[in-house]
């Protein structure tokens, strides 16, 4: 197989998708609440780039793919808050609560004490399946070696561009940290801020998971 020598850091919301559909949490959402079929189908059309990115990489590695994909233990601990957020989503719908009033009504929602453990079994189930074998790697948001400069970058991140999260940060800045060459994320708003800025002065390119399912599928292996 041709090895590319090219580092990936992936974004909570590209491999939140593949959790909520692999750990089958979406069915038994769905199931549990009566939810009709039609919202399954709308999610997995609105995600599938990034759950095709996912189980393309799972695929590529396990076949002996030698390009590195990290995970931040920052953007790990999102992902509890983002399967929260998809499950009070569900439950918006379920209520038929307005769109407009998903923002201010989301938050105040409790979460099903019965569902809870086995979501939170499943999800960890589905890490096995991500860090196993070096498949994606988990990464320190702050390697010690370079703690000073982590800060720099940190710190210049959130002065120059005045819609970065502080997480955005974190997370830019362990994927310079490691050299990546792509951050692959869903959000739009980052890229479309940050990218052409870190692509110059760090050669890291910010893409989704669509693009990101571009350049995989150019990946030659052995038989094509």
């Amino acid at each position: 197989m041709v090895n590319t020598g090219t580092r990936w850091c992936i974004d909570t919301n590209t491999l939140v998708p593949w959790l909520m559909t692999d750990s089958r949490v979406l069915d038994l959402l769905i199931k549990k609440y009566g939810i009709p079929s039609d919202f399954r189908d709308i999610y997995l059309n609105r995600h599938k780039h990034s759950i095709d990115f996912i189980q393309k990489i799972i695929d590529l590695k396990s076949e002996g793919f030698s390009d590195e994909f990290f995970f931040s233990y920052l953007a790990m601990n999102e992902v509890y808050s983002a399967v929260r957020d998809e499950i009070r989503s569900i439950l918006l719908f379920k209520n038929g609560t307005p769109l407009s009033r998903w923002s201010e009504e989301k938050n105040s929602l409790d979460l099903p004490e019965d569902s809870m453990e086995t979501v939170y079994e499943d999800i960890e189930n589905k890490f096995d399946v991500l860090f196993g074998n070096n498949t994606i790697i988990p990464l320190s948001d702050e390697p010690e070696e370079k703690g000073d400069n982590f800060s720099e970058i940190v710190a210049s991140l959130i002065f120059t561009f005045k819609r970065v999260k502080n997480q955005d940060a974190i997370l830019l800045t362990t994927a310079i940290s490691v050299r990546a060459n792509y951050f692959v994320t869903f959000d739009k708003r980052l890229i479309s801020e940050v990218s052409k800025d870190l692509e110059k002065k760090y050669q890291l390119f910010l893409i989704s998971p669509k693009h990101g399912n571009t350049l995989l599928k150019k990946v030659k292996t052995p038989g094509r």
